[in-house]
Formats: C-alpha cells, structure tokens, sequence
C-alpha cells in the first residue's frame, strides 16, 4: 500500500520558497500517520515537530527541503530516531543539507533513484562569505555517530564545503553502510534485498570464524560454508570496492578475535551459527548429532524439530567425543559419569523447547575451555 502513496505524495508535495518549513500532518484514514515537511528548516521548527507528533505512534516523515538550521534538523532527527519513524524523500525531490540529518535519522529510509539527497560540511556567514564551523560540523559527527553511522559515513556528510554538495545515491548509501528502501515505481528493494557493505562484511567474518575454528564443533557441510564466505567477499568487494571494503571487515575481524579471547571458542561459536541462521543463512548444519529417522524419545523428536537445537547439540556430542578419547583413565571415567548424568537431567525436559535450550546452555557454561577447532576424532 505504502508503494501507491509514494507515487500521489509525489504529485502532492511541491517545491516551496518559504523562509520557513511547512510541518503538516497528513492524515490518511487506514493508513499510518504521515507528516510532511517542506521547505527551509527555520528556528522553532524542532519544536513544532516535537508538538505534532505527541500521540502518534507510526508516522512516515516525509522531507522536502534545501537545509536550513543544524540545532533544529538534529532535534527533529533525534525525536524521529527516538520514536522509530520512517523517512521519504520521494522522486525528484530534493532534501540538502540539514534535510538529509533528518533523512538519515529514521529507522526505515526510503529513497529512489532520482531522489536528491545532498551533504555538505555546516557552515557560517561572516563578512559575505561562508566558512565551515567547526562548532556545528562536530556536533553533526557526534549526531550521525550515535545514529551508528561509520567513520567513512561521516566524512561523506560533511566533507563538501559550503557552496557544494555531494549527492546520495541509493548505491553510494550500501557502500556506507546506510540501509535503505530503494523504490523503483511500484517495486521496492528492501535491505534484505540489497545489504548495506556492512551486512556482507559481518558475513565475511562469521563464516571466516565457523570455517577456522568452530568446525570441530558442529561437523558441518564444509563446501556450504566455504561457498556462501567467498559470496560474501565477492558481493562485498562489488558494493564498496576493494579498499573501502578491507576498511569495512578489518575491525570486524579485530573484534571477532577479541571475543574468541573473552568468551572462548565454544561460546563464540554457538553465537556465530546462531546469528548466521537468524538471518535465514545456511551454516551447513541440516539436524542433530544424529539420525532423526532413528528418533523415539520426546527429546529426540524435539531435537529434530528445533533448527535452533541442531548446533547445540552436535557441539555437545563432539565435546562427548573429545572426552572419550583423553589419556587419563580415571579423568576420562569421572568426566564420562558427569556427562551421562546430565544427559538423564536433559531427557527430563521431554519435548520442552524452553527446558532444553537451557539444559545445554547451562552445561556449556562448564565448558567454556573447551576448543575444538577441528573434528573430534571418532566424529
């Protein structure tokens, strides 16, 4: 629906040459609210906005506008990011400067390809001429920063000087790693269509750390994982380039390291598998650590059922396989007995989702130590 109000707010938003902007509400009966602002962004317009929007939950905020006062557009910006309102700059329209702070603002951005989003560092007038104000242009990076906006998005927001602007392009915008609703006529690609070079970014170095380190854990389908890791940097490499892309993965993996560090191996990779699988990726895992066919129990059955249970579980048998083959006999005997006593405790639960998660979780946390980088021998 909102598609078919994209294309009438295009006829009805127009060009304005008022000294102040237009903030109205348009109230369209079965449909979120909207409001639209058009025109210079004046003193008192942060507040006007705040007045409006007292009592609406979903609103669409859609933006018309050559700039206009920086304290102003970040107010409007920071009650938009707070409220998780949607932002438009409709085709053909244009939203410059302090317009596009408050664009960038909304928790869904919408935006097309003839849409005219322009950026240039804040500036003052002294003497007939404009210069850059360093007050201003720092108060915009701690804006854009806290919006989670990265460095290199930064600097393309106010790296232009005063009587220039760089232009936003829905291409240019992955590349930053601003997620946007790119709308083409009746056809919007979403984020999940396109990612942002972040996205194929976090990918690259999950499926880096499921290949390096986590497949002794969970004996998943090697050629899946290598496939979709090599995707994620050649799609990448394509959104960004090569060396913003190396810029973008780089402190990604730095990060990734530090947790290996903190939280151990086992824990970091259960975190990867599952945050891979949240997003509907193959991790090359299809089940348990066993064959579902063969399946009796309650547990059993609730194992195979609950994709969220596959990496849990087969990482508890690799480590049940790591324990079998220690040196140390009565080590291994005692470690054994532990293990088959929580087994019983976990085949309690029945086919309780809830009370079986939580069995695992808390038996991992006894083993946090454990590292198996590679296949468990008997695996």
């Amino acid at each position: 629906m909102w598609q078919i109000l994209f294309c009438a707010f295009a006829l009805l938003v127009t060009v304005t040459s008022a000294e102040a902007a237009e903030i109205e509400f348009l109230d369209i009966p079965g449909n979120d609210g909207f409001i639209s602002i058009k025109g210079e962004i004046a003193g008192g317009d942060g507040d006007r906005f705040y007045d409006l929007i007292q009592g609406h939950d979903r609103i669409s905020v859609i933006l018309q506008s050559p700039g206009g006062l920086v304290k102003e557009s970040l107010q409007i910006g920071a009650e938009i990011r707070l409220h998780n309102y949607a932002t438009m700059v409709l085709p053909d329209s244009e939203c410059f400067s302090a317009c596009g702070l408050i664009w960038v603002a909304g928790a869904r951005r919408y935006m097309s390809a003839s849409s005219k989003i322009g950026f240039h560092a804040a500036y003052r007038e002294e003497n007939g001429e404009y210069k850059e104000s360093g007050v201003a242009n720092a108060e915009i990076g701690s804006y854009l920063t806290h919006l989670g906006l990265r460095i290199e998005a930064i600097r393309f927001f106010t790296i232009a000087g005063p009587n220039d602007f760089l232009l936003l392009t829905p291409d240019r915008a992955r590349a930053l790693g601003i997620d946007i609703f790119e709308q083409d006529g009746l056809k919007v690609t979403t984020p999940r269509d396109a990612p942002t070079v972040d996205i194929y970014a976090d990918r690259f170095v999950s499926y880096g750390m499921l290949r390096s380190r986590c497949e002794g854990f969970f004996l998943f389908d090697k050629g899946i994982v290598e496939r979709e890791n090599i995707e994620a940097i050649k799609t990448g490499q394509q959104v960004a380039g090569n060396d913003t892309w190396i810029e973008v993965w780089t402190p990604m993996l730095k990060e990734a390291k530090t947790e290996l560090n903190t939280k151990g191996a086992l824990t970091v990779c259960l975190e990867t598998e599952a945050h891979l699988r949240d997003q509907g990726l193959p991790t090359g895992i299809e089940g348990p650590s066993f064959d579902c066919r063969k399946a009796v129990t309650l547990t059993e059955k609730a194992l195979c059922r609950d994709a969220g249970l596959w990496a849990k579980d087969r990482a508890m048998n690799a480590i049940y396989l790591f324990m079998r083959s220690y040196d140390n006999a009565k080590a291994r005997k005692a470690l054994l007995a532990n293990q088959r006593d929580w087994i019983k405790q976990r085949n309690s639960c029945g086919g309780n989702l809830l009370c079986l998660n939580q069995s695992y979780d808390d038996r991992f946390q006894l083993m946090k130590a454990v590292d198996l980088g590679q296949p468990a021998n008997g695996g």
